[in-house]
């Protein structure tokens, strides 16, 4: 399987681009938030990025969930939560690539003290869990944000589509 973006990115450069993304609400026992401090200094995030061609759903949100946090999951782990789209996906990252996401978005449970958090990329500077009232938003990508809101705040539990 192809990394879709690195290849994209080599026909269209640093042009704006659609993509399908899978993210991961994870929460631990006592309901907290598992969040990244992203390396390329765009805030915190949920595990997820981009599918990779050829690439089932549940497959690229496991795939990421993994990379970035050494977590395991398995499909019957994932329950899909919402699909997230618009201009609130756009992300402009550092190198000045700009992506509109549609973000398929999944909740996993897991035990803290069952799963061992060690990513096996450099996409974060730090991951761990977050109490709810803990979690400064803004500092969130502007999806997980909605994504926090509904699940949190507006305690939405049927599947979103926005």
């Amino acid at each position: 399987m192809e990394d879709y973006i690195k290849y994209i990115r080599k026909i269209v450069g640093h042009n704006e681009i659609m993509a399908i993304g899978v993210a991961t609400l994870v929460l631990n026992e006592k309901e907290e938030v598992l969040l990244e401090t992203r390396s390329d200094g765009l805030g915190y995030s949920f595990p997820g990025g981009a599918l990779n061609m050829g690439e089932k759903i549940k497959e690229g949100a496991i795939r990421e969930c993994y990379e970035e946090t050494g977590i395991k999951l398995k499909e019957s782990d994932l329950s899909l939560i919402g699909i997230y789209s618009g201009k609130e996906g756009r992300m402009v990252y550092p190198n000045s690539d700009i992506t509109y996401y549609t973000d398929i978005v999944f909740l996993a449970r897991v035990n803290e003290n069952e799963v061992k958090i060690n990513p096996l990329d450099k996409e974060s500077k730090e991951i761990k869990f977050y109490p709810f009232d803990k979690i400064d938003i803004s500092r969130c990508l502007k999806m997980d944000q909605k994504v926090l809101n509904n699940y949190f705040v507006k305690k939405q539990k049927d599947l979103i589509i926005d």
